[in-house]
């Protein structure tokens, strides 16, 4: 019996996080699960996750959209005619809404999206009310990555900024009507997809999820310098919400008298600089940014913490708080967004208005003080997460979209 052979795309838009991690697992599950499965993927990627993926699936370049030589259209049009070889494309989060156009039309194609959020870079003022251009220093890399050096200078100019989103709407949404099946992680994201698309076909919520992976607890040497200590896990982008965080955390310090408690900071990004810069004007002890983490460290960061904190803006779903749970490591995480989906307040973890920087202060105190209150927490987020957030269940609600749509 022939497998079903599934085409994953992915474009990772300026940065490696959540959605990419995503991406891989699915396709490597898929595969596992008894499909055929080749991934295409452009952008950043760590090299434990892009050795990974190498080693387990088909790997292979995704073009853009926007060819910007006779080469690059070659590679467009053979590119199309290859994935029309598949039984199925999945769009993978996002990928450039002209390629993305392209296949929707392309005939006897069968193409489906699992969908992390509408393109920020499009959607934004939508999510959140903010320009995108201010919210995220990615955009112009990204942009001229892509599209190179003319064309952004044309999209995100002041004059053109407004004209040139309306016409990316507008190819987005004739996308989304187009997609065979659309397929979100959360119903939150399901909420904002039929608020932005109109769609009138039905989109289902499928969650991500992580790998269990139980190891023994390391103590590397570096973790034995910071003692105690509270982690976050994220890029440095303004989404992430970090001033708001080390004020919390410095607040936590004076007026709670926990001087002896450390912040770990994982992640990088563009406004590292700004995060650092912070951190020393405003004299804020004990904090210690790293960067550039391998998966397996990253699982030590997660066990030998107190609990993480996560307070982003605005987040369509947030798998830290998961990948933290696995570890019976409870979170205090932003009312808004997905993740309400998984953290129910109180039990396993705590919600806050993400700026309410008192508020923020005052749960970590509670966690840091009532240690019987911090494993029950833990031992239920686990719990939760062993239940539902496995990215094994993940890809058996995948793989069951596929075939019911792909059987119609």
């Amino acid at each position: 019996m022939l497998k079903i052979r599934i085409a994953v795309l992915h474009h990772a838009l300026g940065r490696f996080g959540g959605g990419e991690k995503i991406a891989i697992l699915h396709s490597i599950y898929l595969k596992k699960m008894g499909f055929d499965v080749e991934l295409f993927y452009n952008g950043p990627i760590l090299s434990d996750w892009k050795k990974r993926a190498y080693s387990s699936v088909s790997f292979n370049y995704l073009s853009s959209g926007i060819p910007r030589s006779l080469k690059d259209l070659r590679n467009l049009a053979r590119l199309i005619k290859y994935l029309r070889t598949f039984d199925a494309v999945l769009v993978h989060h996002h990928v450039c809404p002209l390629l993305a156009l392209y296949l929707v039309n392309t005939p006897k194609l069968k193409v489906l999206w699992y969908c992390g959020e509408p393109l920020r870079a499009l959607w934004e003022d939508w999510l959140s009310g903010l320009d995108y251009r201010e919210l995220s220093p990615t955009v112009k890399s990204t942009s001229l990555e892509f599209y190179g050096k003319s064309l952004t200078s044309l999209f995100l100019s002041n004059p053109l900024y407004d004209f040139s989103t309306s016409i990316l709407r507008a190819i987005d949404k004739i996308t989304a009507n187009r997609y065979v099946a659309i397929m979100a992680n959360s119903k939150y994201t399901k909420g904002i997809l039929e608020r932005v698309y109109g769609r009138k076909e039905p989109i289902s919520v499928v969650y991500p999820g992580i790998e269990v992976q139980e190891s023994a607890a390391k103590r590397r040497s570096q973790m034995r310098e910071m003692g105690d200590y509270i982690l976050t896990v994220g890029a440095f982008i303004p989404m992430k919400n970090y001033p708001t965080l080390l004020k919390s955390f410095k607040l936590l310090q004076s007026s709670y008298n926990k001087k002896d408690i450390n912040m770990v900071i994982v992640g990088q990004g563009p406004l590292e600089h700004e995060v650092k810069s912070l951190i020393r004007k405003h004299e804020i002890k004990n904090v210690t940014i790293i960067s550039r983490v391998k998966e397996e460290d990253l699982r030590d960061y997660y066990i030998n913490c107190r609990f993480v904190v996560h307070i982003a803006i605005h987040e369509p779903f947030g798998l830290v708080p998961v990948e933290a749970a696995v570890y019976r490591k409870p979170s205090i995480v932003s009312n808004a967004g997905g993740i309400r989906e998984f953290i129910v307040d109180g039990e396993n973890g705590f919600l806050t208005n993400p700026y309410d920087v008192n508020k923020i202060a005052r749960l970590m105190n509670i966690l840091l003080e009532d240690k019987s209150l911090l494993n029950r927490m833990g031992s239920k987020a686990r719990e939760t997460a062993l239940s539902n957030f496995t990215i094994e269940r993940s890809t058996e609600s995948l793989k069951g979209m596929i075939n019911l749509y792909l059987n119609n």
